[in-house]
């Protein structure tokens, strides 16, 4: 795991915890570390976390897809007229279902946890650590629920704190604005393009763009970025924070799309289908020497161990520190645990399933 950034985590989340952060180091504490250590693990956390998510996730559907019809209709008379919920384009219940499902699912609550890099400042047990169980989906969906659990608890339940860290953490706007397409989420292209390129994330500026009698009326983000040792600042103006900083990465993007700077690892790994155990070694070397990840290192067992027919096995553990990933494998040869535990690496890298293993 990483070194515990409390600094860092807060800008992800959009919440800050001040001085007192042990709710949020308890958010971060795998049940198998607690285990070890005789804390308390983040399990309750996230009991409470998946209540506020279904929440607030409800709260801000009724909010953008319907309305009051006392809060719309300038001649309504409480006296006399019949008030109720409208929603918008004859949205129905079945609609506004899918919809919250698609916002609270573990895969996707498992996506903005990877995308945000939390799951690298899990607590977890040695067993759990060596399994690589921060990359798994269900693990990293409870991490998510969890720092809902403890923002409730730590701001006493104030309910525009968790909103604001539910939209934050979800990026509940693009999604609501825009659908469940990634492939125009600039925020996010922009984000996996600074944490690979520049090893950290995106720290956006913000300020409001002007204030009538005390009440933003919009927003401004703006960054800098350095390349090839020449700075360049980019600005972006929305209604809301999270719609500024969607048109400043938007910014961004058509900048580097313009300089050819886009090229992702994905250019030089081969895809899912290509990939296989035997090319798996050359490649990890490849991906390090083009700069998208660190050189991976290699330890191998002393002595082989032997199975009841006194078949030997011989243990191999890949670690690529870049992309804090640890892979062991076994195999009746060095080679082939060799190539096998650089084979699952690459997998973790790139999001790839383990053909081998299914």
């Amino acid at each position: 795991m990483k070194e515990f950034n409390t600094e860092l985590i807060q800008k992800q989340i959009g919440y800050d915890f001040g001085d007192d952060d042990d709710l949020l180091i308890q958010a971060f504490t795998h049940k198998t570390y607690a285990k070890e250590k005789g804390w308390e693990s983040n399990q309750v956390l996230e009991f409470y976390g998946d209540e506020v998510l279904d929440f607030c996730v409800a709260k801000v559907l009724s909010e953008y897809y319907g309305y009051l019809r006392s809060e719309d209709d300038e001649d309504f008379d409480p006296r006399e007229d019949y008030d109720e919920y409208i929603t918008v384009d004859d949205m129905t219940e079945a609609d506004l279902t899918d919809i919250k499902q698609k916002l609270v699912d573990n895969k996707m609550l498992a996506h903005r946890i990877e995308l945000m890099g939390l799951q690298d400042y899990l607590y977890l047990g040695k067993g759990a650590e060596k399994q690589n169980v921060q990359n798994e989906e269900k693990t990293k969906a409870d991490l998510f629920e969890a720092i809902l659990g403890a923002i409730a608890f730590h701001s006493n339940w104030d309910m525009k704190k968790m909103e604001e860290s539910v939209r934050e953490m979800l990026n509940l706007d693009y999604y609501l604005t825009h659908g469940f397409d990634e492939d125009n989420d600039y925020t996010q292209l922009v984000q996996e393009w600074w944490q690979k390129r520049i090893g950290s994330i995106p720290d956006y500026d913000y300020r409001p763009s002007y204030v009538d009698g005390g009440r933003t009326i919009n927003h401004i983000a703006s960054i800098r970025l350095t390349v090839d040792g020449y700075p360049y600042y980019f600005q972006g103006e929305g209604y809301t924070k999270a719609d500024a900083r969607y048109e400043c990465a938007k910014k961004i993007y058509e900048f580097l799309d313009n300089r050819n700077l886009l090229i992702s690892i994905h250019d030089d790994c081969p895809s899912e289908e290509e990939l296989t155990d035997d090319m798996a070694i050359n490649v990890l070397q490849e991906l390090a020497q083009k700069g998208w990840i660190s050189m991976p290192e290699y330890y191998f067992e002393t002595e082989p161990e032997y199975d009841d027919d006194g078949c030997a096995w011989w243990e191999c553990t890949c670690v690529v520190n870049s992309d804090n990933i640890k892979n062991t494998a076994h195999a009746t040869s060095k080679k082939e645990a060799k190539k096998y535990a650089a084979y699952l690496c690459i997998c973790d890298i790139m999001g790839y399933k383990d053909r081998y293993n299914q």
